[in-house]
C-alpha cells in the first residue's frame, strides 16, 4: 500500500478505547499543560468505554488517558486551529465535511463552509483578525475575511490544486507558506499571489518554521525525507537522516532547540541543529506510522505522538520512555495543547 494514500483517502471505521496507567512525577505533572485536543481522522477496532463515538475531536483534561469526544457527530478530522484574543476563544476543526467552529470550548459546533469547500485538510486562523481564516483543501487555498460568510479561492501562482498544509510566518501574518503537490509555495500579501520556493522535491506533506530561529524551515516529503533551509527558503539542502522516507509530521519545542520528525515506518526522530541532521529517538512495532507530534509549550520534555491505528503515545522525559496515552485504534491527525 502506498503510504501517501493514508493522507489523501477518507475511510470509515470504528474506535476502541483503552486506559493505560503510569506513575508520573509530581513535578512533571505540575509543569505540564493540562488540556490537550486530538483530531481523530479514522479509527480501527470497536467502541469500548468512555464518551466515545468513533471519530472526531477529543479532549483530555489532566495527565491521564481519559479522552472525551467534543464533536457530537462523526466528523473525519484532518486538523485543528485556535484563535485567542482577550477572553475570546475559538476552536476550529478542519473536517471531511467542512470547517467547524466552536466558541464554547467544544460544547457546540457550527459549520462555516458550503459545498464549494467541503473537505478541509488544514485551517489557519489569523491571530489578530478573528474574521480572517485560511484553509488548505484538495481544491486549493481558500480565504474568508468575513468570518466564514463567504470564501474565495486564492490560487494565483500555483501549478497544482491539492494543498496539503498551510502555515503562517511567525514574524508577519501576511506571509504564509503552503504545501502543494509539486513544491512549497510562499505568499507575502495574505494569499493574493503565491511563488514557488524551489524546495527541490515534490509532494511535501509537512512544513515547519523554527519558533526560535524563524529564518529556518524544514519540509517533510513523500519518499524523499527531509529538506531544510536556513535562509528563509531561498536555498534548500537534504537533511542527514530519514532519507528516502515519507514524512507526515514535524514539530518543535517552544525554545526551538528540539525539532521532531516522523512518518511511515520511521519512528520518532530528533534534530538539535535546526534540522540539518537527525537521530532516532523511539520506535514501536505497535503501529505503522506516526501521523502527528506535539511538544508541550510549557515543558520541552513532554511529548505526545499520534499514530496510524494505535492511538496516542506520551513521554515525560524527552523521549527516553513512553506509555500508551489512550484512543487505541485511532489515526490521530493532529494534537494541540489548547487552553
Amino acid at each position: 500500500m502506498n503510504p501517501s494514500c493514508i493522507v489523501r483517502v477518507s475511510l470509515i471505521a470504528t474506535l476502541m478505547f483503552i486506559v493505560c496507567s503510569e506513575t508520573i512525577n509530581a513535578q512533571q505533572a505540575d509543569n505540564t499543560s493540562k488540556r490537550v485536543f486530538a483530531a481523530v481522522l479514522l479509527v480501527r477496532g470497536t467502541v469500548a468505554g468512555g464518551n466515545i463515538g468513533a471519530y472526531g475531536v477529543y479532549v483530555r483534561e489532566g495527565n491521564d488517558s481519559t479522552w472525551t469526544k467534543v464533536t457530537k457527530s462523526n466528523v473525519i478530522s484532518f486538523g485543528l486551529g485556535f484563535f485567542e484574543q482577550g477572553r475570546t476563544r475559538r476552536y476550529y476543526l478542519a473536517g471531511g465535511n467542512g470547517l467547524h467552529r466552536s466558541t464554547d470550548g467544544g460544547k457546540t459546533w457550527r459549520v462555516l463552509t458550503s459545498w464549494t469547500t467541503e473537505e478541509i485538510l488544514g485551517v489557519v486562523p489569523d491571530p489578530v483578525d478573528s474574521a480572517l481564516i485560511y484553509l488548505a483543501t484538495p481544491f486549493g487555498v481558500f480565504k474568508t475575511t468575513d468570518d466564514g460568510n463567504s470564501w474565495v479561492r486564492k490560487m494565483n501562482g500555483f501549478k497544482k490544486w491539492y494543498i496539503q498544509r498551510i502555515i503562517m510566518d511567525s514574524r508577519d501574518r501576511r506571509t504564509l507558506y503552503a504545501a502543494s503537490e509539486d513544491d512549497l509555495y510562499k505568499t507575502m500579501d495574505a494569499g493574493e499571489h503565491w511563488i514557488p520556493m524551489h524546495a527541490g522535491a515534490q509532494y511535501p506533506l509537512a512544513l515547519l518554521q523554527n519558533p526560535n530561529a524563524p529564518e529556518q524551515f524544514i519540509g517533510g516529503f513523500e519518499d524523499v525525507g527531509l529538506r531544510f533551509s536556513f535562509d528563509n527558503g531561498k536555498t534548500w539542502k537534504t537533511s542527514t537522516g530519514l532519507s528516502d522516507s515519507t514524512i507526515y509530521a514535524l514539530a518543535a519545542s517552544a525554545n526551538g532547540k528540539d525539532l521532531y520528525a516522523a512518518g511511515w515506518h520511521t519512528g520518532l526522530w530528533r534534530s538539535e541543529d535546526g534540522g540539518a541532521t537527525w537521530k532516532p529517538v523511539w520506535s514501536s512495532q505497535a503501529f505503522e506510522a506516526i501521523y502527528s507530534i506535539s511538544v508541550d509549550p510549557q515543558n520541552v520534555s513532554h511529548i505526545l505522538v499520534g499514530t496510524v491505528g494505535a492511538g496516542l503515545y506520551e513521554s515525560h522525559d524527552r523521549g527516553a520512555t513512553w506509555r500508551h496515552a489512550g484512543l487505541k485504534g485511532a489515526q490521530v491527525k493532529q494534537i494541540e495543547f489548547y487552553p
